[in-house]
């Protein structure tokens, strides 16, 4: 094998990985996915106002849509990978910012409530936080792509 072989072979992999990141990427923001998950955390949250035996299944819907999609997304992937230590971060971090989130929009919901006497204060916190879930979407997306490709380029630097 001739070096300028083995620097193609090497420039093939490093296209196929930048495409198979922009694959694993994509799937896990397509609408399909972030429109389901942004109604299950309107259930979910909205389900605080909802008298009775009745916010237990709103719960239990939104925790079985939750469900579906995870499944969804795990058997419909064209691209499995192991997420490396930067992204598990960006997750980590990405968690902690939607609970910060949804701490402030029920903390502002509760004293409008008290402010203004609204009724159902849980559901207007829960419409925010969906709409929060979609309007961040696709800025997630880009960034998720920025720090997957920056760890693969850094474990290929070792």
């Amino acid at each position: 094998m001739l070096p300028r072989d083995a620097q193609d072979s090497l420039d093939t992999i490093h296209r196929l990985q930048d495409r198979s990141i922009d694959e694993y990427v994509d799937h896990g923001f397509a609408r399909r996915y972030v429109l389901p998950s942004a109604l299950m955390v309107f259930v979910a949250f909205a389900s605080f106002d909802l008298p009775g035996p009745w916010n237990t299944f709103a719960i239990a819907l939104g925790l079985g849509l939750a469900a579906m999609v995870c499944v969804s997304w795990q058997r419909q992937a064209r691209v499995h990978r192991r997420p490396t230590g930067l992204e598990q971060l960006y997750y980590l971090g990405a968690g902690i910012v939607f609970l910060v989130a949804c701490v402030a929009f029920q903390v502002a919901a509760a004293v409008a409530a008290v402010k203004l006497g609204m009724p159902a204060h849980h559901t207007v916190a829960a419409a925010a936080t969906a709409l929060m879930v979609v309007a961040t979407a696709y800025p997630a997306r880009k960034a998720l792509r920025a720090v997957a490709r920056h760890a693969v380029a850094e474990d290929a630097d070792r």
